[in-house]
């Protein structure tokens, strides 16, 4: 059997009995009794031997992340220096939804992503739908068996490439609320996928995409809520199985999670807080990087999941925004490594199809983003 069906066989089954235990398919706020955790985001205490292994790749005890301060770090101290693109899941961006999945494309992708770019962090954006609508794959992790196993492949083969990352953010999901909260179907999904990939090293959880409206914080302490509750929701199935907290990313509590100013004062409290960061999605020129990200990163460990040429944000800015991050020490993924879902990193070779095959040739944007990737940092 391959190493996704040996860990997933039995992890479902520890899920499905949380998911009943702790109420997520009904209640939107999980308990946060029980979490035991080392000061500085290690072991769980009670933790078993084995959990620093993961069985999707090379990865090692020695290769968990944690929190500590304003930043992410490795488990010997240095600050983790994790840069690279978003990347689609089989459906693409809904250009393969029509389509059966190939995990093969994706796995084409990752390749070029990281073998040829040099990316060390990807952000799986996972994606469904609430109905067909003719697609042959749309629904979520929880309703179609084969794409959680199609998602699982997907993660064990990130795992074979050294010092390799990814973030498994929901990202187009009808779990979510109308304006982009994580709600109680939200917190069953990201169960189901702790739960499958917790001794997994290399995985952090990102639990939303983009709150969305609020553009007065009116409504923050409710995002906060909903934020709160999704990463108990994830401290529960670790705590149950026993294995290291991974980093989780809550996203900003509006304006399409840019901001992150409401965490400042009221950071996330589920788990007590350990290995809690915090994302922000950045189209906006340079002159407002100290409102969206330079604050907050002062203080809080922050991720920037987003961020290209749209909206405010001209070439230029994006490149700016880049040797901040660095400097400051910000993870950060560009948008997106894609044809067809704007601003697009790869020139469309699809012919107007899913793209399955066609060379990966970098747009502007993408060849700005390959030659900062090209040098260290």
């Amino acid at each position: 059997m391959t190493s996704y069906h040996l860990r997933v066989a039995g992890a479902l089954l520890a899920t499905s009995a949380l998911v009943i235990a702790c109420g997520f398919a009904t209640d939107p706020v999980a308990a946060n009794g029980g979490n035991s955790t080392s000061g500085d985001g290690g072991v769980v205490s009670g933790g078993n031997a084995d959990a620093g292994m993961s069985h999707g790749g090379t990865s090692s005890a020695s290769a968990w992340l944690h929190t500590s301060g304003n930043h992410i770090l490795h488990s010997d101290g240095r600050t983790w220096h994790g840069r690279g693109a978003n990347l689609h899941d089989t459906r693409s961006c809904d250009a393969c939804t029509y389509e059966p999945p190939s995990v093969a494309e994706v796995e084409r992708r990752i390749d070029e992503l990281v073998d040829v770019w040099k990316a060390n962090f990807i952000r799986l954006d996972l994606e469904s739908y609430a109905s067909s609508s003719g697609r042959m794959q749309w629904q979520t992790v929880l309703a179609d068996p084969g794409y959680l196993a199609d998602i699982g492949r997907i993660v064990d083969y990130i795992g074979t490439k050294p010092g390799v990352y990814v973030m498994l953010s929901i990202w187009n999901d009808p779990s979510l609320s109308s304006i982009g909260w994580p709600q109680a179907a939200t917190n069953s999904e990201l169960a189901t996928l702790v739960a499958t990939f917790a001794s997994a090293p290399h995985v952090l959880f990102g639990v939303s995409n983009e709150p969305q409206s609020n553009s007065d914080g009116a409504l923050d302490a409710q995002v906060w809520t909903a934020m709160n509750a999704a990463v108990a929701a994830i401290r529960a199935v670790e705590d149950e199985v026993r294995v290291p907290p991974h980093i989780v990313a809550v996203q900003g509590t509006r304006d399409w999670g840019r901001q992150l100013d409401y965490y400042l004062t009221h950071p996330i409290t589920a788990g007590g807080g350990t290995n809690v960061a915090y994302e922000t999605h950045v189209y906006d020129p340079e002159i407002d990087f100290p409102a969206l990200f330079e604050t907050a990163a002062k203080t809080l460990p922050v991720i920037i999941g987003e961020f290209g040429p749209s909206q405010g944000m001209s070439e230029a800015d994006a490149s700016a925004l880049q040797q901040a991050a660095e400097q400051m020490e910000i993870p950060h993924l560009a948008w997106t490594f894609h044809m067809r879902c704007s601003p697009n990193l790869l020139v469309d070779n699809s012919g107007g199809g899913c793209g399955r095959g066609m060379p990966l040739q970098p747009t502007s944007w993408g060849k700005i983003v390959k030659d900062r990737l090209a040098m260290p940092w």
